[in-house]
């Protein structure tokens, strides 16, 4: 079993909107799949309680009983456990990072949302997280006018580079279909599945895998 946790300081950056995605893209790709909200606001849980498909499975309980939530889940024969976090860096949510396989840190590439990264990344550090347990994602771009990043999420990408975490090669679109397929339950890959963000939230769970389960290195 692997731990995919999300963690970000600050609220709006898309923890929740990822955490449903890509938990949904990991059923889709044949792993049995646990949602964990300990989010009181229950984002994900009112997702769930929408959606016309029983996976992923759900559980929604405070923080401090993920440890015991693991457990079960580990017993139970689930291939990968995705928990959205609160907005915070306590105690609760930093035991959270130090339990996950993988952390994911998303991050909108504004100045505002760039400057308290530091303060998720500190809690990684405390942990001891080694910087191959964590991506940091930039989320909610905006397109180039041409081919490849534009110019604001190139320079974020810099700007980052500081905190000492990789940043995931795909970077998420500022795009509609990934909030409207969260209206009655549905993640873009089902909504829109042959659109932009659909392929974008596709390339990050392949990057995610790539860290949860890695090739085995033959000698």
């Amino acid at each position: 079993m692997r731990t995919l946790a999300l963690l970000a300081r600050k609220g709006g950056t898309g923890k929740t909107t990822l955490a449903v995605h890509l938990a949904v893209v990991a059923g889709q790709a044949g792993r049995r799949v646990l949602l964990v909200d300990t989010d009181p606001q229950r984002s994900a849980g009112d997702w769930w309680r929408a959606r016309q498909s029983d996976t992923p499975e759900l559980v929604e309980c405070p923080a401090r009983q993920v440890p015991d939530v693991l457990a079960a889940a580990q017993d139970d024969g689930i291939d990968l456990v995705v928990v959205d976090t609160r907005p915070s860096v306590e105690a609760d949510t930093a035991e959270i990072a130090r339990l996950a396989d993988l952390v994911l840190i998303p991050t909108r590439p504004l100045i505002v949302d760039l400057r308290t990264i530091a303060a998720t990344t500190d809690v990684l550090k405390a942990v001891r997280l080694p910087p191959k347990r964590a991506l940091i994602v930039l989320n909610q771009v905006r397109a180039s006018p041409g081919f490849g990043e534009n110019s604001l999420t190139t320079e974020a990408r810099r700007e980052l580079a500081i905190y000492g975490f990789p940043i995931a090669p795909t970077a998420i679109g500022y795009r509609a279909a990934l909030a409207d397929a969260l209206i009655d339950g549905r993640a873009v890959t089902e909504f829109d599945p042959r659109g932009k963000g659909a392929e974008e939230i596709r390339k990050l769970f392949k990057t995610t895998e790539d860290y949860l389960w890695p090739e085995p290195v033959h000698g």
